[in-house]
């Protein structure tokens, strides 16, 4: 991945971060407000280990994004504009079909399964894959999660509701920040 792609990614955590982070303070200081301990308890219980989840799901997507790309995983386009105009799906291939030989419908088919099974991915390929879901940071995450939760209702002060809206609370921030970071650098 090019520095500078790279540096993109990093300032676009940073704000998400920022805003998460905002919005943590603003609800930590409303929760003051709040006569119902139960209610303040698990909206902020829920915010945290949601925004924790998130933070590191988009870090370990992250290095796997950077790992791929220097490994030369994910391939680059080459197409130029024109064939990107003419045929956005790439539905017309540049290789001529020979059709002067006729071949049995058996030998097409075995030589299509060929082709296919080894386009296959081992074991090793898709444990590779699913380190970004095994990711440290994540597991880390989703224990707090259910740790924060097993809390609220040892201590019977989990307000259902509102704990799952204050799980749904992060997504949402993340999703508008990232359409409205987009929309920002469309404009310049």
């Amino acid at each position: 991945m090019n520095l500078q792609m790279n540096r993109g990614i990093n300032i676009k955590m940073k704000n998400i971060i920022k805003i998460l982070s905002s919005v943590a303070l603003v609800l930590a200081l409303g929760s003051f407000f709040i006569v119902d301990d139960s209610v303040s308890s698990s909206l902020l219980i829920g915010y945290f280990t949601s925004s924790l989840i998130m933070m590191a799901s988009m870090k370990s997507y992250q290095t796997f994004v950077e790992r791929s790309v220097s490994m030369g995983l994910i391939p680059d386009d080459e197409r130029d504009t024109i064939d990107k105009v003419e045929d956005p799906y790439m539905l017309f291939d540049d290789e001529e079909i020979d059709e002067s030989k006729d071949k049995d419908l058996v030998e097409v088919v075995k030589e299509e399964r060929a082709r296919l099974n080894g386009n296959g991915r081992s074991f090793l390929d898709v444990l590779k894959d699913s380190k970004t879901s095994l990711s440290p940071y994540r597991l880390l995450a989703y224990v707090s999660m259910i740790m924060g939760f097993i809390y609220l209702q040892k201590n019977e002060i989990l307000d259902i509701k509102t704990y799952l809206i204050s799980i749904s609370i992060p997504m949402i921030v993340v999703i508008i920040s990232l359409i409205w970071i987009s929309n920002d650098n469309k404009e310049s």
